[in-house]
């Protein structure tokens, strides 16, 4: 081991806090539906105290719903722009868990946000879309209750 290695990190303080690299590349993976009100909007206010890019993702489960996923996730996009957030956004289909942790992998946010809906124990142990995302992105993840 160098001396680097096994150097103590130091506490974490206000003013390290403060001097922490800012967020510049934020993952919003949303179902659009009502319990993602929350982490739609955790996800705009962290991009806009960061200056950050904002990527809006969904996810379609049929390709039937993937016209109406696009529409609604295009009115996300414009209320983060109307915040003052470079915004875009993309719609994948297939598995939800799946296609996140994937699109994590591809496009390497610094964080990703994920709205959960239950908040029983048993969900958890069932596995549930955010506790997938959790476990398989190279990045920090913010999951957000309803």
């Amino acid at each position: 081991m160098t001396a680097l290695e096994t150097r103590e990190a130091p506490p974490v303080t206000r003013q390290t806090q403060e001097h922490a690299p800012r967020v510049r590349h934020v993952l919003l993976a949303t179902d659009l539906g009502e319990a993602s009100g929350r982490a739609t909007e955790q996800a705009i206010d962290l991009a806009a105290r960061d200056n950050a890019v904002l990527q809006i993702m969904a996810v379609a489960k049929s390709h039937g719903d993937r016209a109406d996923m696009e529409r609604r996730v295009q009115l996300v996009r414009r209320h983060a722009r109307a915040s003052g957030v470079l915004a875009t956004s993309f719609v994948w289909n297939g598995d939800p868990a799946e296609a996140i942790v994937e699109a994590a992998w591809t496009e390497r946010p610094d964080v990703v946000v994920v709205g959960a809906r239950h908040h029983r124990w048993i969900a958890r142990l069932l596995g549930s879309v955010s506790g997938k995302v959790a476990e398989g992105v190279p990045c920090r993840v913010e999951i957000v209750p309803a």
